[in-house]
């Protein structure tokens, strides 16, 4: 009875994380609002399972509000590079460079900043 209660039954989709593929597709092609529903779903599966899976597509999702101009925009990506920075994975460290590039085009001195933040992370080894 105690290994019932225990048990949690494994994902469903046997695919991976497909959802963060399409949102970086869509963010190839200029097609930010249809991005943003793929990083949301993204962001979705891996809460609570895997940190830096969730990491990864918290820095789509911030790169998508950047580009986008949105007012969270800036909020989302220094979480997005708190998290990466906390990591010991040079691969989501290197992700942040379309997020620095993105911050980078925006011509307010926060977000000149940011890009700095984030490319610093980036070139930084764990």
């Amino acid at each position: 009875m105690k290994a019932r209660e225990l048990w949690t039954p494994t994902r469903k989709d046997h695919h991976g994380d497909l959802d963060q593929v399409a949102a970086n597709l869509k963010i190839e092609r200029g097609h930010l609002d249809e991005a943003e529903s793929f990083a949301q779903a993204s962001i979705l599966r891996w809460e609570g399972i895997s940190k830096r899976a969730r990491t990864y597509s918290g820095i789509v999702l911030a790169t998508i509000y950047v580009k986008a101009g949105e007012p969270r925009g800036l909020q989302l990506a220094h979480s997005a590079i708190d998290a990466a920075d906390k990591l010991s994975s040079m691969r989501a460290r290197l992700r942040l460079v379309p997020l620095a590039d993105a911050l980078a085009a925006r011509r307010n001195s926060d977000a000149q900043q940011l890009a700095r933040m984030a490319r610093q992370v980036a070139s930084t080894r764990a």
